[in-house]
């Protein structure tokens, strides 16, 4: 029997099968945003509507980034890093990762264009909190996402402890769905200063705006391992990898929270 599901504020329902094909998603709020183009509310059979990860919105979830906002040259640049095997995990045998790389060969160039150009034209709203606390969350992997688990909360030892406040905005791929980001005490001002100590901002002035205060903690931290491990190569990331070489896995941390919580001055 079918079940019919919704998100909390929508008046859209569906099926709760949609929810297993990759190559459709659901439009919980269709006046968010312009209408899509097709393929990101709906692939070929096999392949991966946009939306799917992205959302409508293009604002992502913790497993993946938020698009919303990203210059069109970069999404398309990007796309070629995928194909060409430049841009890969830090992690052998991430999901997400594997994913783009298949979806970017089946994406051709026309309809790239205009799939990067319907997310770049999208304002970008952070959706992630940042907290500094020195217990997080005890948490359990599901599918591809941390959720809480039953226990008394751990100390956080250097991590970031990334998950959604609703797990069901994670299952239901709700576009307006909130996440947290548990990082040390202290990140934030560490962050800021090791930031301003290597010059982040003289590069990175012009695409904060659409590219980095707000976004994905953990999300920064494992391209700055990809990018430190050589696994991204392509041209944007080997102007980064000097940058990244001089980075400990505790600095990474500290500048991941900084930008995650508005990377301000």
């Amino acid at each position: 029997m079918a079940t019919t599901i919704t998100v909390p504020g929508s008046r859209v329902t569906a099926d709760a099968a949609v929810l297993h094909d990759r190559a459709k998603a659901v439009n919980w709020f269709p006046n968010d945003q312009p209408p899509p183009p097709a393929r990101v509310l709906k692939a070929p059979a096999g392949q991966f509507a946009c939306a799917y990860c992205h959302m409508p919105n293009g604002v992502g979830h913790p497993q993946n980034i938020s698009i919303s906002g990203l210059p069109v040259d970069y999404v398309v640049a990007q796309f070629a890093a995928f194909r060409s095997g430049q841009r890969k995990a830090a992690q052998a045998g991430y999901i997400p990762n594997g994913s783009m790389t298949r979806v970017a060969g089946q994406v051709p160039d026309a309809e790239l264009l205009d799939l990067a150009r319907y997310y770049s034209r999208l304002p970008y709203r952070s959706l992630i909190r940042v907290r500094e606390a020195a217990l997080a969350p005890k948490v359990t992997a599901s599918g591809l996402v941390w959720v809480r688990a039953p226990g008394p909360a751990e100390p956080i030892a250097g991590r970031i402890v990334e998950l959604m406040d609703d797990p069901d905005d994670s299952i239901r791929h709700n576009p307006r769905g909130r996440t947290t980001a548990f990082v040390p005490p202290g990140s934030i001002a560490r962050g800021r200063r090791i930031a301003a100590d290597l010059g982040c901002m003289a590069c990175h002035t012009q695409m904060l705006g659409g590219w980095g205060p707000g976004r994905s903690p953990s999300y920064i931290v494992r391209q700055l391992l990809a990018i430190r491990n050589r696994a991204r190569t392509d041209p944007g990331a080997e102007t980064m990898q000097p940058i990244a070489d001089q980075l400990s896995l505790d600095d990474m941390v500290a500048v991941a929270a900084w930008m995650g919580a508005g990377a301000k001055p």
